[in-house]
């Protein structure tokens, strides 16, 4: 029995956007399948490993999108109370 490895499909969209010293990175691969990931900024290695990375697919984007709405909230609360940014 011959097993089936992993193999990397497309990306066919991805977006980019710093965040702080990682990325965001957003992608949808060739099969339609979305995702996210936070690699450190500046490794394009496809043998580095993202610190974090989801799903972007149903309900898990708008759950993301809640749960970045609630850490910029949470942000602005922290820097608030530690005397604002300096």
């Amino acid at each position: 029995m011959s097993g089936q490895g992993a193999h990397r499909v497309p990306i066919v969209h991805s977006v980019t956007a710093p965040f702080g010293h990682l990325d965001l990175r957003m992608h949808q691969l060739e099969c339609g399948t979305r995702g996210w990931a936070l690699p450190p900024r500046g490794f394009e290695s496809a043998e580095i490993l993202p610190v974090v990375n989801g799903t972007l697919d149903g309900r898990a984007a708008v759950a993301f999108l809640a749960d970045l709405e609630v850490a910029a909230a949470l942000l602005r609360g922290f820097i608030e109370d530690v005397g604002g940014a300096q």
